[in-house]
């Protein structure tokens, strides 16, 4: 399969999370892939599927929008926007993501990584925990 195709194929899983079925990472990921983010180091395409499996669950909403991705033979950036939301996070209510993820692979992807603001993600979503970031934020010019 070419880069462009498995780019195209892992977009397309991501691009409705909740819709895809963690069986299909098998048409995409190596038996052996090390997936990567701010929370989990998962190794194994076995365990990715599980830990899929368990991440949808409490999320009602969950779909990537990307935006340009560079790629060449044997890696891919793919910046994308996530819109999410999950029952324990803002009442349920609709959120947005930024991050990007660092692909490598040969026939298939062997290595991803997520690279996003795990505060903004979970923490700033909290009652006061967040209004205590976004005021940090704030005063270091960031918010």
């Amino acid at each position: 399969m070419s880069s462009q195709t498995l780019v195209k194929e892992l977009q397309t899983y991501y691009q409705d999370f909740l819709m895809r079925d963690p069986a299909d990472l098998s048409a995409i990921y190596s038996d052996d892939v090390v997936f990567r983010d701010p929370l989990y180091r998962i190794e194994g395409l076995s365990a990715l599927k599980a830990h899929f499996g368990e991440m949808s669950r409490g999320l009602t909403q969950c779909r990537f929008r990307f935006e340009e991705t560079s790629i060449t033979h044997e890696s891919a950036c793919l910046p994308w926007h996530m819109n999410y939301s999950h029952q324990s996070l803002k009442g349920g209510r609709p959120l947005r993501l930024r991050g990007c993820s660092l692909v490598r692979f040969s026939d298939k992807v062997f290595y991803h990584e997520d690279f996003y603001d795990m505060g903004a993600m979970v923490y700033e979503q909290v009652p006061l925990l967040g209004s205590l970031i976004r005021k940090i934020k704030s005063r270091l010019g960031q918010g």
